[in-house]
């Protein structure tokens, strides 16, 4: 077993028996199952976002103090040093910034991508069906396809071709397996739009299919702006304000490299994740403004620091 198809093993598994679930759930509805999976891994990741938003606003409140730092230390290797140690005493570290959450957030998206990507062994698992059928289905489906790949990408393309592969393997493609592919190869879209299809390969025919990777880039972009201009009112002396800017805007443009290259069912997944950021940082600005954050540290700071007056004084006694 190769390493990557050992990663997807971990991640992908799990993810494609919740897209299994929702699908029954709702009636074969594929996208249907899509878009609460996308709320439900939003709503894992809530508390990571929260923490986020929470790092932002006190971020607000130690800007004087990291000004004070730089007037005083002139040389850079020394600045750097004591910023970092503040931030190290304020509790701040890679795990409360963006950074942090998009370390987390990977092995969701590589789950996802192997999910989605690969349906028939981890959403259906159709090998409980035969040993090796997926493998055997794959190769057998490569003269169907132009420029085929590797076999382990041909999953989907089998989904467009499941009568020639019966006809061609027979015995080796179970009748129990043919219908249970045939079924979910017929609920396998989102209205007029094939989940197994590539915008850039199929748009010559079907000129709608652009819809998708338009409304991935358009809700990226939505939310990058919103972040950048967040960013902005809760720091308006940033530094890195231009570096942070370039990093925003390169999300929108990765969104539509992916949904344009990728299945129909990773862009639809992007696009409804960006609108989900989008409304969940404006609902996050509402209940954890840089103000309520801020007073609710003095609190806490207050309540520490009697704590350890308490502690010295019967020390003491």
């Amino acid at each position: 077993m190769g390493f990557y198809k050992l990663i997807y093993n971990i991640f992908s598994y799990p993810f494609g028996w919740l897209i299994f679930l929702f699908y029954t759930i709702f009636q074969k509805n594929y996208l249907m199952a899509v878009i609460v999976l996308a709320i439900l891994v939003k709503l894992v990741l809530l508390p990571t976002s929260i923490n986020q938003q929470k790092s932002q606003a006190k971020t607000k409140r130690m800007q004087a103090r990291i000004n004070k730092i730089k007037a005083k230390y002139t040389d850079p290797n020394e600045q750097q040093q004591a910023i970092q140690d503040f931030y190290a005493k304020e509790g701040f570290g890679s795990m409360s910034t963006g950074c942090g959450a998009l370390l987390i957030q990977m092995p969701v998206i590589m789950g996802l991508y192997g999910a989605i990507y690969m349906p028939l062994t981890y959403i259906l698992r159709l090998n409980r069906y035969g040993d090796g059928l997926v493998d055997t289905l794959s190769t057998a489906v490569e003269k169907y396809v132009e420029n085929s790949r590797s076999s382990r990408w041909m999953e989907i393309p089998i989904l467009n071709h499941i009568d020639e592969l019966k006809a061609d393997l027979g015995d080796k493609f179970p009748d129990t397996a043919y219908n249970v592919l045939t079924d979910f190869a017929a609920h396998f879209r989102a209205g007029p739009f094939n989940f197994g299809d590539i915008p850039g390969q199929v748009w010559h025919d079907q000129k709608m299919i652009i819809i998708i990777p338009v409304l991935a880039f358009a809700a990226a972009m939505l939310t990058s702006i919103y972040s950048l201009i967040r960013s902005r009112r809760m720091n308006a002396d940033m530094s890195n304000m231009a570096t942070m800017g370039c990093m925003l805007m390169f999300m929108p443009f990765m969104s539509l490299w992916l949904s344009w290259s990728f299945p129909v069912g990773i862009g639809i997944y992007w696009a409804v994740n960006s609108v989900l950021s989008f409304i969940q940082m404006i609902v996050l600005d509402k209940l954890y403004t840089p103000e309520k954050v801020i007073a609710q540290v003095l609190v806490d700071e207050t309540n520490d620091r009697r704590s350890k007056e308490l502690v010295v004084k019967q020390s003491v006694r």
